[in-house]
């Protein structure tokens, strides 16, 4: 969606930035999106009507939450 540099380090084992984009039926899309703003770490959503439909495409940041290292 974009190619701006992620905020924190891209090394195995940190939290990542992911450019997240929704589709489908409006007050389904605010209403994930205002649940993924609650529970994690999200950059505000921007949203932009859906051709040939009452839709809404919604587009956001959400950082991932760094996972345990592998097992060696």
């Amino acid at each position: 969606m974009n190619s701006r540099t992620p905020a924190v380090s891209s090394a195995f084992g940190s939290a990542q930035p992911v450019d997240v984009g929704l589709m489908g039926d409006d007050r389904a899309v605010r209403a994930v999106v205002a649940a993924l703003q609650q529970s994690a770490a999200c950059g505000p959503a921007t949203y932009k009507p859906m051709r040939d439909s009452n839709g809404t495409h919604a587009y956001l940041s959400v950082t991932v939450p760094a996972g345990p290292a592998p097992a060696t």
